[in-house]
């Protein structure tokens, strides 16, 4: 028999071992295919992706960013797979040596079946990803707005089957250095040595506990700048906290239960427990690589949730005061026509205009505020009843301006926002000289109110309340180059405006001398951008997910024979199907769920630190994410216990035989 035929036996007689591990190399190629594909697309490379070129270099610097990680998660992945595989075959390398089969003859048998499942990799990768790609198409055209038809790219092709053979030839190649003859003798040997019970030290566990509580602590109290300075000591803290946890305290844990007599001599709890406690230590490792890997998973996939979902909030616009606002200056100052033209537009597009505000406005300047080239400051001037009106209907407070006083406006949040009036925190004058067309006249300044009733562009923004009376002697004074005329229109459902507003905007022109804003504008541009990296990241996360799982799937079923052997002596001492069951279902699920709670408490406190930066609340978001993962964590076990149950059952019958 050659030894592609062995291999090829071996791999069908092995196939509940390495089906996880071609599972995850398949979606590995299909992932890269699919994203490569998106790159040489014609329409990505001849055209941009979205009117904003942010949005466009956002996208396409996304999905290389996202294939270089492929690769090094491709490198990472199937050297730790293969290591594993290689160490848990000791025994039949052994057993080929002694039937006379040369060192380098099982070099090469193994050369050979890991080639056939680079194969097939990629094969059946690239297959799925052609299939898919129409999909990932479908998604990228919903969230960016752009037609890009079905395309078979033969560059990404060619890209994919080159890197991946490479790749995996390169780790293949590596780990034929682990297979010498002396190792196999000791492999061999190693079978018959029994297991040790596992020490707890009472040192390294407090430490993993107090590292633990150092990285929690600072996530959750550290804000504004310091975030992002205390990012990577914490993150270094929290993972070698988190490795000693789970090399000490798994120990400690199954210790506990073992020592708990009334919950140790229930049932069948003697034989899971006893078990347990190897099989903890024996997989502490894992576990803390699959816990890490969930941790990064899910903050990301939550950080970028959170962003999408809490963009209006991140991105200020929930502070600007309204919705789409046009304002008539020069020559447009009495286009009345436009406003109607842009009401008219609003509802033919289905909008409900819930409130419209028309104020005006006058620019003034400060003789007080003289700049060192010597020119000064204008500042614009709106009466009290008008400025009420507009804080009325946002919530704010009103304000009351006597003759000869003014309030200054301060258009942004500060930390004061909602102590009202505050004397002089922003405006430093005690009075200010207001001139007009010439003439001068001081006032005093009595306060200043946070946060804007009026969407204006920077170079209008701050406002000078003025009492009534004061204001309409000034109007008087004022030509109508002094004059804004400012048009707010709250519409429901504001997000969705993105293409009437276009319209709008087309409709007032290019010459258009005022100027006109429409939340939905920014809006669109960064939800497309966003929804790109939402759907990058739910791609990248779920290949980590993927990861995770297999990485505790191949330490499961490399020791499943020995598992099978174990069971087989229980069930001849009077161990019922019903209890094996049991047992084997306490065991796998703390090895699958243990990884998933600290990975959950991991990225909760992560996200705690994000909102710390970002003046957001992301922890509800997060929980959203967590529960999506939590279901998929629980399909993902209840398939591996009924493969696993079925393969122990296989082999208990056939040790019986």
């Amino acid at each position: 028999m050659k030894l592609y035929d062995i291999a090829l036996k071996n791999l069908k007689g092995n196939l509940y071992r390495y089906i996880m591990y071609y599972l995850s190399n398949m979606f590995t190629v299909a992932v890269f295919y699919i994203f490569s594909s998106f790159l040489f697309h014609p329409k990505v490379r001849r055209e941009p992706l979205a009117p904003s070129a942010t949005v466009h270099a956002g996208a396409v610097n996304g999905i290389i960013i996202c294939l270089i990680i492929i690769a090094i998660f491709t490198v990472l992945f199937v050297s730790y797979a293969t290591s594993i595989f290689l160490k848990s075959r000791g025994k039949e390398f052994g057993l080929l040596s002694l039937f006379g089969m040369t060192s380098k003859q099982i070099r090469r048998y193994v050369f050979i079946e890991r080639n056939i499942i680079t194969a097939l990799s990629i094969a059946t990768g690239l297959l799925m990803g052609i299939l898919f790609s129409k999909l990932f198409f479908m998604a990228m055209e919903a969230f960016m707005d752009i037609s890009l038809p079905f395309y078979i790219s033969l560059k990404a092709l060619l890209l994919t089957v080159v890197l991946f053979f490479l790749l995996f030839e390169v780790v293949n190649l590596l780990s034929l250095f682990q297979i010498r003859s002396k190792e196999i003798v000791e492999q061999l040997k190693m079978q018959k040595i029994p297991k040790e019970i596992p020490k707890f030290s009472k040192f390294k566990s407090l430490l993993g506990l107090g590292l633990l509580i150092i990285g929690y602590v600072t996530a959750w109290i550290v804000d504004d700048e310091f975030v992002i300075l205390a990012m990577i000591p914490v993150v270094l803290i929290v993972v070698a906290g988190t490795y000693f946890i789970f090399t000490q305290f798994s120990i400690l844990l199954a210790n506990k239960l073992t020592n708990n007599k009334k919950i140790f001599y229930n049932r069948t709890n003697m034989v899971a427990f006893s078990q347990m406690r190897f099989k903890l230590k024996d997989t502490a490792k894992v576990l803390f690589l699959a816990s890490v890997l969930g941790a990064i998973t899910f903050t990301a996939t939550e950080t970028i949730f959170s962003f999408f979902t809490e963009m209006p909030k991140i991105m200020g616009l929930n502070n600007i005061p309204q919705d789409i606002a046009i304002i008539q200056k020069g020559e447009n100052l009495n286009d009345n026509l436009s406003i109607v033209k842009a009401m008219d537009i609003l509802k033919d597009y289905g909008f409900v205009v819930e409130e419209y505000q028309r104020v005006k406005l006058i620019r003034v300047i400060n003789e007080k505020e003289e700049y060192e080239d010597g020119h000064v400051s204008d500042i614009l001037a709106i009466s009290n009843s008008d400025y009420n009106k507009l804080a009325s209907y946002m919530g704010k407070e009103k304000v009351q301006v006597g003759e000869g006083e003014v309030i200054y406006n301060y258009p942004f949040r500060t930390d004061y926002y909602d102590k009202g009036i505050v004397k002089n925190i922003v405006f430093p004058y005690e009075a200010v000289t207001l001139n007009i067309n010439g003439e001068s006249k001081e006032f005093s300044v009595k306060g200043e109110v946070h946060g804007s009733v009026t969407t204006l562009p920077n170079i209008y923004s701050d406002l000078i309340i003025l009492n009534d009376e004061d204001y309409k002697e000034i109007l008087k004074k004022a030509e109508e180059k002094d004059m804004l005329i400012f048009n707010g229109i709250h519409i429901d459902k504001w997000e969705r405006a993105y293409e009437t507003s276009i319209k709008i905007q087309n409709m007032l022109g290019e010459k258009y001398e005022g100027f006109f804003y429409s939340k939905s504008i920014p809006y669109r541009e960064e939800r497309n951008y966003f929804g790109v990296a939402l759907f990058i990241g739910f791609f990248v996360a779920f290949l980590f997910f993927i990861a995770s799982g297999s990485i505790i799937y191949f330490k499961l079923f490399n020791e499943i024979k020995q598992d099978g052997i174990e069971y087989n002596i229980l069930k001849k001492i009077g161990i019922t199907k019903k209890e094996m069951k049991g047992m084997i279902t306490k065991q796998i699920a703390a090895i699958f769920f243990l990884p998933f709670i600290v990975s959950t408490i991991h990225s909760l406190f992560a996200l705690k630190s994000l909102s710390n930066l970002l003046d957001a609340n992301l922890l509800k978001n997060g929980l959203i994410v967590m529960v999506g993962y939590f279901i998929c964590q629980g399909i993902y076990f209840l398939i591996i216990r009924k493969i696993y149950i079925n393969k122990i059952e296989d082999l208990s019958e056939i040790a019986t035989e």
